[in-house]
């Protein structure tokens, strides 16, 4: 009975089928339906993942880094900052 209900909610939720149409079918076409789901989400899986992988090989064959700043030929000037202590109260 679990099962079944997880079955009206996988068809009412993603599949947009009311679960007394679900109530009136033959239960093949019901598996035939949850078959071709799987394959349908397995495929869609397997394209994310390739994308991804496009998408990390473009950013990895790109060598992105940063731009450098020029500030016209100047140095930036090294500025050693005094330690200070904390006044305790």
């Amino acid at each position: 009975m679990e099962n079944w209900n997880r079955i009206e909610f996988l068809f009412a939720k993603n599949l947009n089928i009311h679960p007394l149409l679900l109530d009136e079918m033959e239960f093949y076409r019901i598996e035939y339906l949850l078959q071709n789901y799987e394959e349908f989400i397995k495929e869609e899986n397997k394209q994310y993942k390739n994308q991804q992988k496009e998408q990390n090989k473009q950013m990895g064959s790109s060598k992105y880094s940063p731009p450098s700043i020029n500030y016209g030929g100047f140095k930036t000037p090294k500025l050693n900052i005094p330690k200070m202590n904390i006044p305790k109260m």
